[in-house]
């Protein structure tokens, strides 16, 4: 029997139908997990959660300035320091969708959508990011799918992740790509990232530290060539600086000072060096290079000059923390430590790309340094300025990561991924297709999630415990009995109270931030013996007790109070003042009515 001949254009329509069916039945699979977790309240962090609970209260009329969570520790409220400029994303989502979904279902949506569409814009900064620095339309492409492979920048822009910390990671590639320009428009970009980065949150200022101080440098290497750069960046900045001080502080703070957050301190401080700077642009770009070196150590000394007139720019961060909860809670933050410190599938996503890019940076800066003393033109200057670039801040960021915080570890991966992407389409421009494949295998941001899944497995890490006690603590149906019950006042460790706020109408005493009061609150409750214990509960005039019994939290206060409230919890040991709560199906958190 003889079949049909199918022809080639049948056969090419097929093969983009069963591609397309592929693409989409992985989509689906992906995305109707996190939709589910959306709609749940499932959301991947206790930032999400207050993120959300932030913008909400914001659209319903708290004021722009008042960034108090009123649910937190009342009536005194909880003091997240956050910026109106970090909700804006949230908030815009949310008022297009609410009007088509209503208010609960427009804002689930609005959290499930958000990150989705900064993934987009930051990838997009990726590649143009390694499109100018190769110029190269090839480099943007390699660069979109360096960063769409980097397991340590995409997971902040995963479904539900509405927190800030994927806006600075492209406020932070943006900065580079406008630096990489070399142009006015870029420099003024760059400013305007830099202070937004500010504004939002000061977790990467040692990284902004580090590219403002390389614009000064190059300046007193460069002179007239970089004049442009340099004044214009610096005008950027300032004017970026004093608008996040307006986004951020309300006229009656003005000269409030703060060590965590954009005060008067900060700006003037910022402003000096920026005045300092820009006035050595225009003045002494065109005098010899000595001069200009001359001249950064006194904008240097006018800034520490500013800086000392603010004692507190001096205290240490979080100094609000009581040492207790700094032993207890901050300590045992995995991001607050050094990837050394942490298990080795962390290492291996988070660590190894960044430890291979900051080897290949610096070789890449010496061959183009070299380069350049060979044929001192302004495109092999252009390459030295911009290798210098990467290469000390890639090189600096992954030391922070390996021996400081793992917490710039994402930072430090989204570097390198532009990195890698200009290194391989440098190749491919000079040796073409097959030397850049086989090198794109090796610098590829999906080796180390491969290898970290591969530890994973052959290694399976065995606890009673996990962070933030897992899923079975999270979501509507984990506090489904909770929320039941009149609304009042719940103590419950500290990793849950935002957990608790979004899920429920109750008012919670702590949540994971370091300036709220009601931390050591709840902490001196569930430390206490169970007798005094049921004195601090009726002084707080606390209603319910929630822990989950998978939280290593749980597990650290019982070991630290063995005798104390939250051990008794743990071993099902509930005081007759302790009424239980059902737990609901599936959720391991253990909720209590007080007694009164």
């Amino acid at each position: 029997m003889n079949l049909p001949k199918i022809d080639s254009k049948t056969t090419t329509i097929l093969r983009r139908l069963i591609l397309a069916a592929m693409i989409i039945g992985t989509l689906v699979q992906i995305a109707f997990p996190a939709w589910q977790n959306a709609m749940n309240w499932r959301l991947p962090d206790n930032d999400d959660a207050m993120r959300v609970l932030q913008v909400r209260a914001w659209l319903e009329g708290q004021g722009f300035y008042d960034i108090i969570n009123h649910r937190l520790f009342p009536p005194n409220g909880g003091d997240v320091h956050w910026s109106r400029l970090g909700d804006l994303p949230l908030a815009f989502v949310n008022l297009i969708l609410r009007p088509h979904l209503g208010l609960e279902m427009g804002e689930k949506a609005a959290a499930f959508f958000t990150p989705l569409a900064l993934g987009v814009a930051f990838v997009l900064a990726s590649g143009k990011a390694a499109h100018t620095m190769e110029n190269s339309k090839i480099a943007f492409f390699v660069g979109v799918f360096a960063a769409l492979s980097t397991a340590g920048a995409m997971s902040y822009f995963v479904a539900g992740r509405v927190d800030h910390h994927g806006l600075q990671l492209i406020f932070l590639v943006s900065s580079f790509w406008g630096l990489f320009s070399h142009s006015k428009k870029g420099a003024i970009l760059a400013g305007l990232m830099t202070a937004a980065s500010l504004t939002i949150g000061f977790e990467i200022v040692p990284i902004l530290a580090i590219m403002i101080s390389w614009v000064a440098i190059i300046w007193a290497i460069r002179g007239e060539a970089v004049k442009a750069q340099a004044l214009y960046f610096s005008i950027a900045f300032a004017i970026g600086t004093i608008i996040g001080f307006f986004i951020n502080v309300p006229p009656q703070e003005y000269l409030t000072t703060v060590n965590d957050a954009l005060s008067i301190a900060q700006v003037l401080l910022i402003l000096m060096g920026c005045v300092g700077l820009s006035l050595g642009a225009i003045f002494l770009s065109q005098k010899p290079m000595q001069i200009r070196f001359l001249a950064l150590p006194i904008i240097a000394v006018l800034v520490i000059a500013v800086a000392a007139q603010f004692p507190i720019l001096l205290r240490q961060l979080y100094w609000q923390i009581d040492p207790l909860l700094v032993r207890l809670w901050v300590n045992a933050i995995v991001e607050t430590h050094p990837l050394t410190k942490t298990d080795p599938s962390v290492q291996l996503s988070l660590g190894m790309f960044a430890v291979i890019m900051s080897t290949a940076a610096i070789m890449k800066f010496i061959a183009v340094t070299v380069e350049a003393i060979k044929n001192p033109d302004d495109i092999h200057n252009r390459d030295v300025d911009n290798w210098s670039l990467l290469a000390v801040v890639l090189v600096s960021v992954t030391l922070m990561a390996v021996f400081w915080q793992a917490r710039v570890a994402g930072q430090a991966s989204t570097i390198a991924a532009f990195s890698a992407s200009a290194l391989v389409t440098g190749i491919y421009k000079k040796q073409g297709l097959k030397k850049a494949l086989l090198l794109g295998l090796v610098l590829n941001p999906l080796m180390p999630a491969i290898a970290a899944t591969a530890y994973k497995k052959a290694y399976p890490k065995k606890t009673q415990y996990a962070v933030g006690g897992g899923g079975t603590c999270r979501g509507l149906k984990a506090y489904a009995e909770l929320a039941k019950l009149p609304k009042g006042l719940v103590a419950a460790p500290i990793d849950f109270g935002a957990q608790t706020l979004i899920a429920t109408h109750h008012d919670v005493l702590a949540a994971p931030y370091h300036r709220n009061q009601g931390n050591l609150v709840a902490y001196r409750i569930f430390m206490a013996s169970p007798d005094e214990a049921q004195a601090l509960l009726a002084q707080s005039d606390v209603d319910y007790l929630a822990i989950c019994t998978m939280s290593a939290e749980v597990g650290i206060i019982s070991r630290e109070a063995p005798e104390g409230l939250m051990a008794q919890l743990k071993n099902d040991n509930a005081p007759a003042y302790l009424r239980p709560i059902p737990t609901p199906s599936g959720s391991n958190i253990h909720a209590f009515e007080v007694v009164k």
